[in-house]
């Protein structure tokens, strides 16, 4: 259930705190208060995209925060835990949506992802919007519909994932017989420039050892006159520096006896005395190294020619040559073996392809099963709302394909509902025959059919669309009756559903301290109450009459629910 909604810089909102009760809560207001925006917060916090634009003017962030009781333990807890989540029995959402474009999301106080937010939020509201009956009309919508009522969705993955192989193994078995169709022209291409690269017999770093070995193959003269002359001066030649900082150190040596403080460049000067005869002595191995070889420079810039040839038709670089070359084998593989290959594909497939209809097959049953259930339902929840006698059917056609079926990851059924809301006659498709008000009420209908047990709490926004008076107490009475196993916020126009709400919610624009118009929400007592139904029943003009048939509406609802 939701407790509370605090929405801040939202739209005309400023700073709004909004205390929800069990039962019917009911959001009433003239239109452009700013009732849509409340329900535009609640789907922010169940995981809807945020846009900079929604966020008040001169303000750089919007945040909207929601608590809920969760009462546990449950899949809730399951699910929260599984995401990292602590839980315990409250659970608070926030989002924050900032003009930089940087939006963050916290599940009890915990940063977490948009994608987590939205498969927390399914199982906590379920919002029906101003536009969402146009959803009866789109008949591509009724199997989404139909399997939600009939909870199939662990069906529909299982279908999905079979289907999904399927196609991937056709996509495989396609390209291995076009495969089965290339040239051998191809084949002798391939085979040469593998040839190419394998003969080059080329490893990963090549190019950079063999540009080091030529270098220094073209310049051992000067290597040698180097290191040979450094090694002489530093250590064989008579006056070298070794010899020289000999003389220092026993210089300074000698004037301890006078200074203790000399002993510190005394120990240095001997420490770097043992680090020019280590460098004399790698110097003198270096240089005894040193050896030119005009053949072996030869071969090193023959090599690294060719690896610039093959660079130019094979990759920019050595790794990339041998990728290529990976690419060569692996494509020669497929033309050698595409036959059997063909084989296993074609008898993969057909395997896929049966499992794919039998888990099809399975779900038409379940599809079958759930379609009688929900007409049943469908005919007893609208003749609760005004419709007695109304017929409503669910049609199943499958889907084929050279009189096979032909499914999908939904499967092969085509679902269309119709209806006949005049006793005795034939029903017609739904988009084509049910009015504005009438579509109202099937979807209040349908809701309440697909979210019992679900979801804890329903959000109707202006369910009443195209409803007048005498439906308009039909649908009230639904809505309160739902109200005693789910609690159900509804943004409503009609006195007829305001009067059977637990609590009344008025939603109107104020101006603030700095002369700003500002949306507040303001629950009502009593009185309130019979001057707002009053005016939601003769506008602006409230007369004791108007208040007198109030108070009668009030007192009805009181008693009928």
């Amino acid at each position: 259930m939701l407790l509370e909604l605090n929405i801040k810089d939202l739209a005309i909102i400023d700073d709004l705190k909004v205390s929800l009760g069990p039962g019917l809560n009911v959001f009433t207001g003239e239109t452009g208060a700013g009732k849509s925006i409340i329900i535009d917060a609640i789907d922010l916090v169940l995981g809807d995209r945020a846009s900079s634009d929604s966020i008040r003017s001169g303000k750089d962030e919007a945040r909207v925060e929601a608590l809920f009781h969760t009462p546990g333990p449950g899949p809730m807890d399951s699910l929260l835990s599984a995401s990292g989540i602590p839980s315990s029995g409250v659970l608070t959402i926030k989002r924050v949506i900032q003009r930089s474009g940087r939006n963050r999301v916290f599940i009890n106080d915990c940063l977490s992802t948009l994608a987590t937010l939205s498969d927390i939020g399914r199982r906590l509201i379920d919002v029906y919007g101003q536009s969402e009956h146009q959803s009866l009309t789109r008949e591509e919508e009724h199997i989404e519909m139909l399997d939600e009522f009939g909870e199939l969705g662990a069906l529909r993955r299982e279908m999905r994932d079979c289907f999904r192989k399927w196609s991937d193994l056709k996509r495989e078995l396609d390209a291995v017989a076009s495969d089965m169709k290339r040239s051998e022209e191809e084949r002798e291409l391939l085979l040469f420039q593998k040839k190419e690269i394998e003969d080059a017999a080329l490893k990963d770093g090549d190019e950079e050892e063999l540009k080091k070995e030529r270098d220094k193959l073209k310049n051992a003269e000067r290597l040698y006159a180097a290191a040979n002359g450094a090694e002489r001066a530093l250590y064989s030649d008579g006056g070298s520096v070794l010899e020289r900082l000999g003389a220092l150190k026993k210089e300074l040596a000698d004037a301890l006896r006078f200074d203790p403080s000399l002993d510190g460049a005394v120990k240095r000067l001997e420490a770097a005395s043992f680090e020019i005869e280590d460098i004399a002595a790698f110097l003198r191995d270096y240089a005894g190294g040193i050896e030119g070889d005009p053949r072996r420079l030869e071969e090193a810039e023959a090599r690294l020619d060719a690896i610039i040839k093959l660079k130019r038709k094979y990759g920019a670089t050595v790794k990339e040559i041998l990728e290529r070359k990976g690419i060569i084998d692996g494509r020669l593989e497929n033309i050698t073996n595409c036959g059997e290959r063909l084989k296993e594909l074609t008898a993969g497939a057909e395997r896929a392809r049966e499992a794919s209809a039998l888990v099809s097959e399975s779900l038409t049953q379940a599809r079958k099963k759930a379609a009688l259930r929900l007409k049943k339902g469908m005919e007893k929840e609208l003749s609760e709302l005004g419709m007695k006698g109304c017929v409503f059917e669910v049609l199943m056609d499958t889907d084929r394909k050279d009189g096979t079926p032909h499914f999908g990851e939904k499967g092969s059924d085509r679902v269309t509902f119709h209806i006949s809301t005049n006793p005795g006659e034939e029903t017609k498709p739904l988009s084509r025959v049910a009015s504005g008000g009438e579509l109202s009420r099937i979807m209040l209908a349908m809701k309440n059919l697909t979210s019992a047990g679900r979801v804890g709490t329903l959000v109707f926004d202006e369910i009443d669309s195209g409803v007048g008076a005498t439906t308009g107490h039909a649908v009230a009475k639904k809505l309160s009756a739902v109200s005693k196993t789910h609690q159900v916020l509804c943004v409503t126009h009609l006195a007829q559903i305001a009067t059977f709400a637990e609590n009344h919610y008025f939603v109107e624009k104020a101006a603030n301290e700095e002369g700003r118009t500002v949306t507040r929400v303001r629950k009502l007592d009593s009185k309130e109450r019979v001057e707002c139904t009053a005016r939601l029943l003769g506008g602006a003009d409230v007369t004791e009459t108007t208040r007198k048939h109030a108070r009668e509406l009030l007192g009805r609802a009181g008693r009928g629910k």
